[in-house]
């Protein structure tokens, strides 16, 4: 049907509406993948587990390279990560997000960029890592979740920091790798996303 022109019967504005509604639809699901993508990117790095948990079914299974293994396996090592000392601040940077979506299945590739603050015997590093997800994202009871991911790492390298810059100090707000971030004073993502959940599963 051309989109630009007015319906001429029932029928037509029916199948119109089934269009719309469909279009809409797919709207709706690929923004529910990206943004259980920047959940999952946000829970890595504040090292949260109520936000890391959610974006798993409990078949889920994870090829990271450095480790494997199902949804409390992947859970534990993200906790590990978050609990050492030596890395203080972490970010991920999400791009490029290809989805593919066909009914309640989708194949998803994100490009993305890691940097970690790393120190190591009284020494500063960054640590960048710059790679891509593959994941299968599934809809189960009306909630997208990643259903299989496998990291594809194309560079990464470590650069001892020698000079900060001038303009970031001890006056400025520090990110942190717990609860204690900044970011929970925004009302409370976590409990957002809780209450999403709800009136969905409702």
């Amino acid at each position: 049907m051309d989109h630009g022109k007015m319906p001429d019967t029932l029928g037509d504005l029916a199948r119109r509406l089934d269009e719309l509604s469909a279009e809409v639809r797919k709207l709706r699901d690929c923004e529910e993948i990206r943004q259980a993508m920047y959940a999952y990117a946000r829970g890595v790095d504040r090292g949260d587990q109520e936000l890391l948990e959610p974006s798993f079914h409990e078949d889920f299974q994870d090829d990271h390279g450095n480790f494997r293994g199902d949804k409390p396996t992947v859970l534990a090592a993200l906790a590990r990560s978050a609990a050492n000392k030596s890395t203080t601040a972490s970010m991920h940077l999400l791009g490029n997000i290809l989805i593919d979506l066909e009914g309640d299945g989708a194949d998803v590739e994100t490009y993305f960029v890691a940097y970690q603050t790393r120190v190591e015997e009284g020494r500063t590093f960054t640590r960048a890592r710059a790679g891509r997800y593959l994941d299968r994202f599934e809809r189960r009871e009306g909630t997208w979740r990643l259903e299989r991911r496998r990291v594809v790492d194309d560079w990464s390298r470590l650069d001892e920091v020698v000079a900060t810059a001038r303009e970031v100090g001890p006056e400025n707000t520090a990110g942190a790798r717990d609860r204690s971030d900044a970011s929970y004073a925004l009302d409370g993502f976590l409990d957002k996303r809780k209450r999403k959940a709800a009136r969905r599963d409702a």
